[in-house]
């Protein structure tokens, strides 16, 4: 396999505790860290449910004393960070459990870095923008979808200027133990898995496709695939059915620790800006524009298309190399709309304007980042064309 960049590199700094009913760890893992203090941060849904509350017993198994905060709302919103903030600095906390979605993560991820480094969220945009550890994270995710239980980042919504900002940290920025339980989205809502689901799964796809990919990192991506396309079904249909659970689970952090490497490519860098624009949630954003996206970068990673159809179970068996980007982009139709995804870009009457600053913002972001992640190189006209073709 031909590498574009000469060296690569690998590496995570998330502990992972797998398994159904794992959560059962958390005193052990608690204790170890020298956790004193516990803010434990949720939201109004997850934390009604059995697992949250099977969370908090083992918690108190720990003899820790915690607080709780389940107020954190979709999306990320710069006051909720602000929020735990104040109260990680008021209680003199020393260790957050976020039980919860990608949205319940990134807001524990920058708070832990506001209240060890100071300063306002946006004062921390980018990479590597800090020194000082942030406090101490836990991670249990209840849905498979963002990864953000083992990235180095947070991506937190700026409502005041309506856009999506990223704190990172290559050594620092990620959680320092995550726990991936297959009982964990027993109660998610069907729709929530579905998009979450297939932010999973572009994840997986992009990272493998991506430019600065590496043997280790493509190894962890078509794991990624073949689980969310193999499990997401069942766990849509049947969010008991432990396996398939776990399998999805896992599928996504795989992908998450794949993209933590590689980045993310068009799927990423035009969804971002689709969700804000439109008012639409980020995982409803990627399976929008994944089929279109998929199909514009087939030209430059052809073979890699293969090895994903077979790693979907899709039948490109004798099938031409040049044939190969149509079965996957229907492959992917097929799985979002069988989970219950059938609108399209145009349900949400975009304007002309609307597009313009969608692709005007992915082709800034593109010269920024995305240059050295999306396998086709990209104009202005191209994020029009991907936006258009979405619609159809």
């Amino acid at each position: 396999m031909f590498y574009h960049q000469k060296n690569t590199c690998y590496e995570t700094h998330t502990r992972m505790v797998v398994g159904t009913n794992c959560i059962e760890q958390l005193p052990e893992e608690i204790k170890a860290c020298g956790g004193e203090k516990i803010l434990i941060v949720s939201d109004p849904n997850v934390s009604k449910t059995e697992f949250y509350a099977n969370c908090i017993d083992y918690i108190k198994k720990s003899g820790c004393p915690y607080l709780v905060w389940n107020e954190a709302e979709e999306e990320a919103p710069l006051r909720n960070v602000d929020t735990v903030c104040g109260i990680l600095l008021k209680n003199a906390c020393n260790l957050m459990i976020a039980v919860g979605g990608g949205s319940v993560i990134d807001i524990c991820k920058l708070a832990g870095v506001l209240a060890t480094n100071g300063g306002k969220g946006p004062d921390w945009a980018g990479y590597e923008k800090y020194s000082i550890p942030p406090m101490t994270l836990f991670t249990i995710p209840t849905t498979a979808g963002t990864s953000a239980e083992v990235t180095n980042m947070a991506v937190v919504h700026d409502e005041e200027k309506n856009v999506k900002f990223t704190v990172g940290h290559r050594i620092l920025g990620a959680a320092k133990v995550t726990f991936l339980d297959g009982n964990s989205i027993e109660s998610c809502p069907r729709g929530q898995i579905a998009c979450c689901g297939i932010d999973a799964l572009s994840h997986s796809f992009e990272s493998y496709i991506a430019l600065n990919a590496n043997p280790i990192t493509e190894a962890l991506s078509l794991s990624g695939v073949r689980l969310i396309s193999r499990n997401l079904r069942a766990v849509y249909g049947n969010s008991s059915n432990r396996q398939a659970a776990l399998d999805l689970i896992v599928g996504s952090a795989m992908g998450g620790l794949a993209f933590n490497n590689t980045g993310c490519g068009n799927m990423h860098c035009i969804g971002r800006h689709v969700g804000p624009q439109l008012h639409i949630n980020h995982g409803l954003s990627i399976a929008l524009v994944m089929p279109s996206v998929a199909k514009f970068n087939f030209p430059a990673q052809m073979e890699k298309y293969r090895r994903i159809a077979e790693a979907m179970d899709l039948d490109v068996r004798g099938v031409p190399l040049a044939d190969v980007g149509e079965i996957v982009v229907n492959g992917l139709k097929k799985l979002i709309s069988d989970v219950g995804i059938t609108v399209k870009m145009s349900d949400f009457k975009p304007s002309v304007e609307d597009f313009e600053k969608i692709a005007q913002d992915s082709y800034t972001q593109y010269q920024k980042f995305y240059h050295y992640r999306n396998p086709v190189k990209m104009t202005f006209k191209d994020y029009m064309m991907i936006l258009e073709d979405c619609c159809k």
